[in-house]
């Protein structure tokens, strides 16, 4: 009887020690996967980040990819960055963030073909989780 308790116990300690513990990385882009279907063309910024900002909140001001900003033929240019895929090799890489570009404060454009690509990329192999979006609006697009 003792020895079926035994196993039994050792048994439930191992089910439950064997807990895999999920990246805060892939929570943020679960949230962020759920989150960005709501976003569509012509939003405006504060739209934008109303929706997609909570999917973020996992992360620390130093994983967060800073926002770009400019003025172009009198037009103002704004490109901010979501988490939205992660590859576990301890980078902070482009290719891990979807950048949406406003002119004016208005959402043009979505992905990195818009801006040429990213200019940094994970050092694994290609992974599943890795997710860029490409929305281009038909209207001219300053960057």
């Amino acid at each position: 009887m003792k020895l079926r308790n035994l196993v039994a116990w050792g048994l439930a300690f191992a089910i439950t020690g064997c807990a895999t513990v999920i990246s805060p990385y892939q929570l943020t882009v679960d949230d962020y996967m759920l989150a960005v279907p709501k976003v569509r063309l012509d939003m405006t910024k504060s739209q934008v980040i109303e929706i997609l900002q909570p999917s973020q909140h996992r992360l620390k001001n130093t994983e967060i990819k800073q926002p770009d900003m400019y003025k172009k033929e009198g037009v103002l240019v704004e490109i901010l960055y979501f988490r939205s895929g992660w590859q576990s090799d301890g980078l902070t890489t482009d290719d891990e963030f979807t950048p949406y570009l406003f002119n004016d404060g208005k959402l043009v454009a979505v992905g990195w073909a818009v801006l040429g690509g990213a200019k940094s990329h994970g050092q694994t192999t290609p992974q599943t989780n890795i997710h860029t979006t490409t929305v281009v609006n038909p209207t001219p697009i300053i960057y």
